[in-house]
């Protein structure tokens, strides 16, 4: 591993390990500091790597200043603070930071993006934003479900939902009438052939099972 990308892992670790605003926002600015230094030299993938370290440090300062405001919102107002002190207010706060409020709500905002999506904008082409994370989630969360994507995802969960993959084949085409038994006779071997494709395109893409699964998947009636 060369000295770059352990200070990168190293840099990674203690983003993850920290518990104090104050412990990230000082790697933070050291990331920012190497983004802007390697912007200048241009190198673009150290500046890429520098660029990612600040992304998640200000991602783990929302968290934390989330958890913050959790808290204090969820302190009974019958008790008294620590010390006998009230918590401080927004502007307080971030003034014993060093933020703006800007900084803190897009950095509240970075945290409400889910780690599989934060992860994913990281791993795209290019140097990534803040700005432009936040956006996809919000274009992600605007954009209407697929009514053929979300009846799919209900017809699966009913055969789990209703016991049916546990259940012995053979007794239940038993129980179904001649004229039920023809229409599974001519529709299964349809939908079989297509929950095939399926399960083989998003094998190939990684997101169902593997590839050995897919070319071994075989329906039969």
């Amino acid at each position: 591993m060369t000295a770059e990308l352990a200070r990168y892992d190293a840099m990674c670790r203690a983003i993850d390990e920290a518990y104090q605003i104050d412990e990230v926002k000082d790697i933070r600015n050291k990331a920012l500091a190497l983004e802007v230094y390697s912007r200048q030299a241009k190198n673009i993938e150290a500046e890429r790597r520098a660029c990612e370290i600040r992304l998640r440090a200000e991602r783990k300062a929302g968290e934390l200043r989330r958890q913050e405001e959790k808290s204090k919102g969820a302190a009974a107002p019958s008790v008294p603070p620590q010390g006998g002190r009230r918590p401080p207010t927004n502007d307080e706060r971030r003034k014993e930071l060093g933020i703006s409020k800007k900084q803190d709500e897009r950095w509240q905002k970075l945290a409400a993006v889910p780690q599989e999506d934060f992860e994913a904008a990281l791993a795209e082409p290019g140097v990534p934003t803040a700005s432009g994370i936040i956006a996809k989630l919000a274009e992600k969360r605007s954009k209407p479900m697929d009514s053929a994507a979300l009846w799919l995802w209900g017809r699966m969960k009913d055969f789990e939902r209703h016991g049916i993959l546990a259940d012995d084949p053979d007794r239940v085409w038993a129980e179904m009438a001649d004229h039920m038994r023809a229409d599974m006779r001519r529709l299964v071997p349809r939908v079989c052939e297509w929950l095939n494709q399926l399960e083989a395109s998003n094998a190939e893409q990684g997101n169902i099972g593997g590839r050995e699964a897919a070319r071994n998947s075989v329906c039969r009636v």
